[in-house]
């Protein structure tokens, strides 16, 4: 199938989606993803990864379905701690927690990628989605991730990518509410490639076990290596 046309990244945003009717039509948006089957293949790549048990945190939680589908999927004990920097989003997954009955089960926490408020080695694993493209240095974050990661911990990473096939962007955009069409479309153009995101990985000094694409975009799997 033919790549939609390329083009040089251009970086979308450094504070994220923000504001209240913003993280309604993000939360919108995610639960027709949801309810459609889509939002399936990111849980079965955090699964896929060893993430089933234990504490874990999302960066970049947003309204929260992706972890609270997860979560009701892993099949261990685990708790689920999500970070978001806007409070709106946090507000969201809150209520939607509530709805799906784990909110025993989870913590909304408001913070910024670069600058995690967590001790070294606070969770076992670490997962984020939809996220990467978004960060202002990917390189200082992915570091962030991976050092709040105990020793032996999964991590994955899945995002949009920049040369996804134009059936399956026009499909995506499609399925997306008129007015969220043209944020979704500059979040397809700041995403980064295959090859790109293993330079990145390379430039923080993480060694993942696999950078792969998926028809929706690509993922980051790895574990941190544990102390010798």
């Amino acid at each position: 199938m033919a790549p939609i046309r390329r083009t040089e990244r251009v970086h979308e945003t450094e504070v994220g989606l923000q504001g209240d009717e913003l993280a309604l039509k993000y939360d919108d948006m995610q639960r027709h993803i949801r309810d459609r089957g889509w939002l399936q293949e990111k849980v079965d790549s955090v699964l896929e990864a060893g993430i089933d048990s234990g504490r874990v945190l999302e960066a970049g939680c947003g309204p929260g379905l992706l972890g609270l589908e997860w979560l009701t999927q892993a099949s261990g004990d685990c708790t689920l701690v999500g970070v978001d920097i806007s409070p709106a989003m946090l507000d969201r997954a809150r209520g939607n927690a509530r709805a799906y009955a784990v909110s025993h089960r989870t913590d909304y926490t408001i913070g910024n990628v670069l600058e995690l408020p967590f001790p070294d080695a606070s969770f076992d694993h670490a997962f984020s989605a939809a996220s990467l493209h978004e960060w202002a240095d990917p390189v200082t974050a992915l570091r962030e991730i991976h050092r709040l990661v105990r020793p032996g911990g999964a991590f994955c990473i899945s995002d949009l990518r920049r040369d996804i096939d134009r059936t399956t962007f026009q499909f995506m955009k499609a399925n997306i509410a008129v007015d969220m069409r043209p944020g979704f479309r500059t979040s397809v153009q700041s995403a980064y490639t295959v090859s790109e995101a293993a330079d990145l990985l390379k430039q923080a000094g993480i060694h993942a076990d696999s950078v792969t694409a998926v028809q929706m975009g690509l993922v980051i799997a790895g574990r941190k290596e544990k102390e010798s």
